[in-house]
């Protein structure tokens, strides 16, 4: 009897679970458009998007790195310049300022800028061959010195220098002029005196030599002769001179009255030889010649990243040149940037020495004539 209540207790069990299972839920809608909207609860902007604090990111296990940009990046001309001219160079401030503003993101204003080229072609100071560290704008305005202003256009990120108020700009025309009296000083003749002031032509009518003096000869006995002598002639001031004939007649026993008188009127006629008699007038100064302009230099790069060899290899190509470069293990690369002025040759002349003191340095040889260099490695004793 217990076994038939048992079964039949789980059958009615087995029954009514079926039953509540085909039972089927109510249908219901996919939006209940019934309930109002709600507003999203915690709201992060309140008051707008608020700038937070930069995070900071981890970078390995015990180093903190923030995300903030740096001073230098905010403000270009923050950035910290440290820079060394070598002193085999002679360099001038443009070149010093072009050295200092490379990759930095600014440009130098052009060279026929209004007066800038006088600043331009100064030769660099020695106390300044050593730059920073100090930041671009101090370096800049040391390099310009206390009598211009730098004056930075941001929108072209540009530099350029004005004259400061109290400062003169030299005469270009009183200067070219100084320049051109001390290299050939000009000597003007001596004017000529004269009690006439006003006259600046004299004008002399001067007749033929056989009209200043007619001599009749004596004889040798001592006969009387007459002589007729013409006056001599002097510059005239208001026109041509006549020549006023004055007879005389006087006995003479000798030649000697004869041979004074001829001389003296040769003497007259030397003195009245020049027909026309001009005065020098005052030469204009002559205007200094032009002076023609000199080539520019080449200038010869190495930038940083750059290795020695390629920089090398570069200027052969640039040049015309061979390049040998013997030993393939031995290069260095450009921590900092370099920049050379002059032939190819001068170049390789100043960038060579520049590793004599590393573990190994080079031996530079060549040809002009063929234009090769050969470059090996310098052997240590």
């Amino acid at each position: 009897m217990i076994r038939q209540l048992t079964t039949l207790s789980l059958v009615a069990l087995i029954a009514g679970c079926a039953s509540q299972k085909a039972e089927s839920p109510k249908p219901t809608s996919a939006f209940d458009s019934s309930r109002n909207p709600e507003w999203l609860s915690p709201d992060l902007y309140p008051n707008g998007a608020v700038p937070a604090k930069e995070p900071v990111v981890r970078y390995g296990r015990y180093t903190l790195v923030s995300t903030e940009p740096g001073s230098s990046q905010r403000d270009l001309m923050a950035q910290i310049i440290d820079v060394t001219i070598p002193s085999g160079m002679s360099p001038s401030i443009r070149d010093a300022m072009l050295y200092v503003v490379d990759r930095s993101g600014y440009t130098l204003c052009s060279p026929s800028t209004p007066h800038v080229d006088i600043l331009y072609t100064r030769p660099l100071p020695a106390a300044q061959y050593k730059l920073g560290p100090m930041t671009l704008r101090n370096t800049l305005q040391v390099l310009a010195g206390p009598a211009w202003q730098v004056k930075v256009d941001e929108v072209n990120r540009q530099v350029c220098f004005v004259l400061r108020p109290g400062y003169q700009l030299p005469d270009p025309v009183a200067s070219s002029a100084q320049l051109y009296a001390a290299k050939s000083p000009t000597t003007l003749p001596p004017a000529p005196p004269s009690a006439d002031k006003a006259s600046a032509v004299v004008v002399t009518a001067v007749p033929s030599a056989s009209a200043i003096t007619a001599v009749t000869p004596t004889d040798v006995q001592g006969s009387s002769a007459t002589t007729q002598t013409l006056s001599p002639v002097v510059s005239a001031k208001d026109g041509p001179t006549i020549p006023k004939a004055v007879p005389s007649a006087a006995p003479s026993s000798s030649a000697a009255p004869v041979t004074s008188l001829a001389s003296s009127s040769a003497e007259a006629s030397k003195k009245a030889a020049p027909a026309v008699t001009t005065a020098p007038q005052q030469s204009p100064i002559p205007k200094p010649a032009p002076v023609p302009a000199k080539p520019l230099p080449e200038i010869w790069t190495a930038s940083t990243g750059s290795t020695l060899r390629q920089s090398v290899e570069a200027w052969a190509q640039k040049a015309n040149w061979t390049l040998l470069w013997e030993p393939e293990d031995l290069d260095y690369p450009i921590a900092a940037p370099l920049r050379f002025e002059g032939s190819f040759e001068e170049a390789i002349k100043q960038v060579f020495p520049l590793y004599d003191k590393a573990p190994r340095s080079f031996v530079v040889d060549g040809s002009a004539a063929q234009r090769l260099i050969h470059i090996a490695e310098r052997k240590k004793k």
